[in-house]
C-alpha cells in the first residue's frame, strides 16, 4: 500500500467510519467488535474511490440487512445472541461478496474494486441478510 492509499484509508477512517459504526450500533442496539482488514480493502490505485468502494461493498449493504433482521426485537435480541463480531477482508481476487457466519462471527470478504453500485447494495444486501437469517 503506497502513501495514496494509506492517507486515504486514514481519511475513511476517521471522516466516515465512526459515523457507520454508531449507526450500525444504533440499528443492532448493541456494539459488536469490528475487524476490518483496512490494508486488504486498500486496492492499488483506487484511493479516490475508496468512500463509494467501502460503502456500496460493506457498510450500505450492512446497514440494509441489519435494518431488515433488526426490525424487531426478536431479531435483535436472537442477532446480539449469536453475533459477537463482524470481519470484513478482501482475501478473493476480482470476486464478489461471500458471506458466512463462523462461530461467533460474521464474516464479510470481497474485493471493493469488483462492483461499486448501487445493484451491488441490494444483492450484497440480500445475501447478508439471508446469511444472518439462517443463522439466527
Amino acid at each position: 500500500m503506497g502513501l495514496a492509499e494509506k492517507r486515504a484509508v486514514a481519511a475513511y477512517q476517521k471522516d466516515k467510519w465512526p459515523t457507520w459504526q454508531q449507526k450500525l450500533n444504533a440499528i443492532t442496539g448493541f456494539e459488536p467488535t469490528y475487524e476490518i482488514a483496512w490494508d486488504q480493502l486498500a486496492k492499488e490505485g483506487y484511493s479516490a474511490e475508496y468512500p463509494t468502494m467501502f460503502d456500496y461493498n460493506f457498510f450500505e449493504p450492512l446497514e440494509i440487512a441489519l435494518k431488515s433482521i433488526c426490525q424487531d426485537d426478536l431479531g435483535k435480541d436472537a442477532l446480539k445472541e449469536k453475533i459477537k463480531k463482524v470481519s470484513i477482508t478482501s482475501t478473493r481476487s476480482w470476486c464478489s461478496l461471500e458471506v458466512k457466519i463462523e462461530g461467533d462471527t460474521l464474516k464479510l470478504d470481497a474485493d471493493p474494486s469488483y462492483e461499486r453500485s448501487n445493484g451491488s447494495v441490494t444483492s450484497y444486501a440480500d445475501k447478508m441478510r439471508l446469511a444472518l437469517e439462517a443463522a439466527l
